[in-house]
């Protein structure tokens, strides 16, 4: 079967290389080139992509072999409920370039007037300093480390004229990733002791913007892969599944420039704001909330995955309760927004393409829990004046998970950090309930303060006990939520 290259795209235009992307992992390629491509078909645009591979190593193959054309695969369920397949060659990636490898093809693009604008996800942990990296490294070890030397490059090169700046649009998953982005950069300038003129440069005529990202993206469907290549009539190595939903928030703050790259203005799954963080508190209470609400219960049931919960009538009614009587009334934006980014939300978990496993999502549950869900089980308490049933319940499950008091335990211990592994072990060995139960709310290093109140312990009590004087199950927690 024929390997697929820019022959299938069938005369579509190859647009102008203007974005320089760090990153050539699924998620960029199924997110942010694949909005640049729809941008480009929708209002006749010229935005191409060159690829950089950030580090030394990865796949032994490259973009460049299918001419940077690849496919995303866009699954889900619909509005309407029903499944859906969508398969998209994408033509805006024009290149990729091995930072590591060819370091001097990187630089040299520092010289092309038409690029201006900059994305980057290079990771987690991408974005951090490395006191050891030097200008003179070829290259720098660091993203920030290689992005400072880019940057004097592209002064020397255009003068240090004002127009030469560049538009940073980071979309690593860190808080306030731009920012951090701009501080680490001007450190390295600072240390490294470049051009004062530069260092002006760099601070009034490059702009770093925050941002959030939401897409889940599988990435390569290999399990699939053959069957798909029959049915596409190609052989792609690139091919990349992804959810349907998709929304990206980019934090234009007062003073920042206009965005070069008018994504927003063809696509209602991008959004430029002045403060990205009620977006980001809407994503972390509701989505990654729900996750963290549900995950222990089902798994104290035997439930594997979130689509196997959400398709049963007690997972999808305790999260629909979760959600709007303890989780939307505390957050920010209008009502009607929220309701429905949490539809979008069950939508989502209902997603017969995509099987997540609540194992996997188990790990490092307790921080989860006080990062995701703990601000919204205070609030409700501040405001009615008793515990959050299904949040104090989800509390509760936490604690028999991390004890091991279900069946099947023994195939699934905590996944956590030794120190709270033996916090844990410490607070079972205490045998009675409530003493349990008291040590556990009580532990600042799990919460960042003692939420022990005498109501709270009272209802975890009650609830550790109904998860575990039998054995627990989806009909069980039916029969709480239909008494709760």
């Amino acid at each position: 079967m024929k390997r697929l290259d820019e022959s299938f795209l069938k005369g579509r235009a190859r647009p102008t290389p203007r974005v320089l992307q760090w990153g050539e992992g699924n998620f960029l390629r199924s997110f942010v080139d694949w909005k640049i491509d729809l941008m480009n078909e929708k209002a006749g645009s010229d935005w191409g992509v060159i690829v950089l591979r950030p580090i030394s190593g990865g796949l032994p193959f490259t973009l460049n072999e299918q001419d940077g054309v690849y496919t995303v695969l866009s699954r889900g369920m619909n509005d309407a409920g029903e499944k859906v397949s969508e398969p998209r060659l994408i033509a805006c990636v024009r290149q990729e370039i091995p930072s590591h490898e060819s370091w001097k093809d990187v630089l040299a693009l520092a010289h092309d007037p038409n690029i201006t604008v900059v994305v980057s996800n290079t990771t987690d942990a991408g974005i951090a300093y490395v006191p050891t990296v030097t200008f003179e490294d070829a290259p720098q070890v660091s993203f920030p480390g290689k992005m400072t030397r880019f940057l004097f490059e592209r002064w020397t090169a255009f003068g240090g004229k004002p127009e030469a700046g560049l538009q940073m649009i980071a979309c690593e998953l860190i808080d306030h990733n731009g920012d951090e982005l701009r501080r680490i950069v001007l450190q390295h300038a600072n240390e490294w002791k470049l051009d004062p003129a530069f260092i002006t440069w760099l601070e009034q005529h490059n702009a770093f913007y925050n941002t959030l990202v939401d897409r889940i993206v599988p990435g390569y469907p290999r399990a699939e892969a053959d069957a798909l290549a029959e049915e596409l009539g190609y052989e792609d190595k690139f091919m990349s599944a992804a959810e349907l939903f998709h929304f990206f928030v980019i934090e234009k703050k007062p003073g920042m420039p206009d965005l070069r790259i008018p994504l927003a203005d063809h696509d209602e799954g991008t959004l430029v704001v002045e403060d990205a963080t009620p977006y980001k508190a809407r994503k972390v209470a509701i989505l990654n909330g729900a996750h963290t609400g549900l995950c222990a219960l089902s798994l104290l049931a035997g439930v594997e995955s979130v689509g196997e919960a959400v398709t049963q009538p007690a997972g999808a009614k305790f999260l629909d309760r979760l959600l709007n009587e303890e989780v939307i009334p505390f957050l920010t934006l209008p009502k009607a927004e929220l309701e429905e980014f949490a539809a979008a939300v069950l939508r989502r978990f209902q997603n017969p393409y995509i099987r997540h496993l609540w194992y996997d999502i188990s790990l490092n549950g307790i921080v989860k829990y006080q990062t995701r869900n703990l601000e919204r089980l205070l609030a409700y308490n501040e405001k009615f004046g008793k515990p959050a049933p299904l949040m104090t319940l989800s509390l509760a499950s936490w604690l028999a998970f991390y004890l091991g008091r279900f069946k099947g335990a023994d195939a699934l211990p905590p996944r956590d950090a030794a120190e709270v592994v033996e916090k844990i072990k410490a607070i079972g060995a205490l045998g009675d309930v409530e003493a349990m139960v008291a040590a556990y709310l009580q532990e600042t290093s799990f919460w960042g303060r003692s939420i022990d109140t005498p109501e709270l312990r009272a209802k975890v009590v009650e609830d550790f006990r109904y998860l575990t004087e039998e054995a627990f199950s989806f009909d069980r927690l039916q029969a709480f939520l239909d008494k709760a």
